[in-house]
């Protein structure tokens, strides 16, 4: 096989030296929006508190099977972000280092994976697209496993458009064949980008005696990786969080809008899968820099599909099923109600580079055929400063306004205060935390009490000493409960409550009781601090 060289056939106003200087500024202007992002230390908001709960022991174990909040995340990201909180304590900046090395990761390498295919303005366009998108950069600093699933990505197709320009060299084959699997325990969908990569590889090296050999080293450990990861952990949580995508009465308290159910295709109807289609390709999917439902995306997608259009007339037909492959095992799963295509761009921000590529690419295209030089220059210069501005307004948008809800911040700033033990005070205690007692039997399974676990152990520390029902000392004693006409499974039992006032009386006299109301009246953020103090019977 011959090197394939990156295209070079889109002329432009630009010299190569301005080229270059742009392509780097937007690579910086990339870095620089998600470091401000988290330096900003937004507080947690609820989809981050769910998952974040799960680190709160800081046990390796703990994240092992099915997860607490009824959440889903590959094993590998978990015990990372577990060695996180181990080292670095329990804080926002912890959990959410290593997303955010993902997301610095993520701007070089597809820089790097951009260069492999096209060279001056495509690769221009391509890397300012990819730098500014929001979605990119706002789960580049989010406790979810997201921007790993992009870096996952990125760093599989870059070794694989390595060995397709340059086949002699086997470093990047062999370099997918390590990498392989641990990708999928590090990323859900790694199995798509990996499996694509598997199919196109496949052709080309079945002639080649040791690249053969490297092909099937990779598929084994692929297989072998998946099957490991699958068993200890992926497995059992979706086996319990049917939720996701089925009806399921154990969650339907908590769940009335099903997670996955409307980003699978409507097979048994055609009727609506053509239309389907066509919503989920034009909505947040393709939603780069920015986009919506109902079309909000449908500039982005033409342009991917002139930029497919472009890659396959100049004879670049394995990069482009490198890039397409992966969306095709995406829609195979979703078929088969195992993981969703579409609606939501954090689902499939791992296809993001080979939409960015390709939009990018189609955007050179179409700027080319502007036949006055005068025209030519001023869209793309209009074009340049628009990505520009999409990222310098993201940063001056997170800075003027560092949270998601407001009702973060009074939750993170009541928090603060609330768990500060200050000398000569009794004895704060969480009662179901450190005492291991749960007065509203699904309360700690779902909603904002992952948040109030949260906040306490940033705010708090882990756990003091056992306390007992004859101790020494006064105490705070401190139950979390939210308004039960808000969230139906949050129901008081009162035998459980009953019997632990009957067990504190023994060495203990109730000596008041304060309630604080934070964001009350607000549905779904209102939570509420009941504490009761405590003195030791003479």
């Amino acid at each position: 096989m011959k090197p394939v060289e990156p295209l070079k056939v889109f002329p432009s106003e630009l010299s190569p030296r301005r080229l270059a200087a742009a392509t780097l500024f937007f690579v910086l202007l990339g870095l620089a929006v998600r470091l401000v992002r988290y330096l900003l230390c937004f507080p947690l908001w609820p989809d981050e508190g769910f998952l974040a709960a799960n680190f709160v022991s800081g046990e390796f174990g703990a994240v092992l099977g099915p997860l607490a909040y009824h959440q889903v995340a590959p094993l590998y990201f978990l015990w990372l972000e577990v060695l996180a909180v181990r080292l670095l304590g329990f804080s926002e900046y912890a959990l959410r280092l290593f997303p955010l090395i993902c997301g610095l990761f993520g701007v070089l390498v597809f820089r790097r994976l951009a260069g492999l295919v096209c060279r001056g303005l495509p690769l221009l366009l391509s890397v300012g697209l990819f730098a500014v998108s929001y979605y990119p950069v706002r789960h580049s600093v989010e406790v979810k496993p997201y921007s790993v699933d992009l870096a996952v990505s990125l760093l599989l197709l870059v070794l694989a458009a390595a060995w397709l320009r340059r086949p002699e060299r086997r470093a990047p084959l062999w370099g997918l064949v390590l990498f392989c699997p641990v990708a999928v325990g590090l990323s859900f969908p790694a199995a798509f980008t990996a499996g694509g990569v598997a199919a196109v590889l496949l052709p080309l090296v079945w002639r080649d005696g040791p690249s053969r050999r490297a092909w099937f080293f990779l598929l084994a450990g692929l297989i072998a990786g998946f099957l490991l990861v699958f068993t200890l952990s992926t497995g059992p949580q979706l086996e319990r969080e049917r939720w996701l995508r089925e009806a399921d009465p154990a969650t339907s308290s908590f769940n009335r809008d099903q997670a996955w159910v409307r980003t699978f295709p409507p097979l048994g109807e055609p009727l609506r899968l053509l239309p389907w289609l066509l919503r989920i390709h034009t909505g947040l999917m393709f939603a780069y820099p920015n986009g919506g439902h109902n079309g909000g995306s449908s500039l982005t997608f033409l342009l991917f599909l002139i930029g497919a259009v472009v890659l396959w007339r100049r004879g670049r037909r394995r990069f482009l099923a490198l890039f397409l492959v992966p969306f095709a095992l995406t829609f195979v799963a979703a078929a088969l109600r195992r993981y969703p295509y579409g609606y939501s761009a954090r689902f499939n921000l791992y296809l993001a580079p080979s939409i960015c590529l390709l939009a990018g690419l189609g955007a050179a295209r179409l700027l080319v055929a502007i036949p006055s030089r005068a025209w030519h220059r001023g869209v793309l210069w209009a074009f340049l400063g628009l990505l520009a501005l999409a990222g310098l307004a993201t940063a001056a948008i997170d800075i003027s306004r560092p949270y998601k809800n407001i009702e973060d911040v009074r939750s993170r700033d009541f928090a603060r205060g609330f768990w500060r033990n200050r000398p000569g005070e009794a004895r704060t205690v969480c009662v179901y935390r450190d005492l291991g007692l749960e007065f509203f039997p699904r309360l700690f399974e779902w909603g904002h009490s992952s948040r109030y676990l949260c906040h306490q152990a940033v705010f708090r520390g882990p756990p003091g000493a056992p306390v007992h029902p004859g101790g020494g000392e006064p105490l705070r004693c401190v139950v979390f409960s939210v308004p039960s006409e808000y969230e139906p499974y949050a129901v008081r039992d009162d035998d459980a409550w009953n019997a632990w006032l009957r067990e504190m009386s023994v060495g203990y006299e109730l000596i008041g009781h304060r309630c604080y109301e934070v964001n009350p009246g607000v549905p779904s953020h209102h939570e509420t601090y009941d504490v009761y103090e405590f003195v030791p019977r003479s």
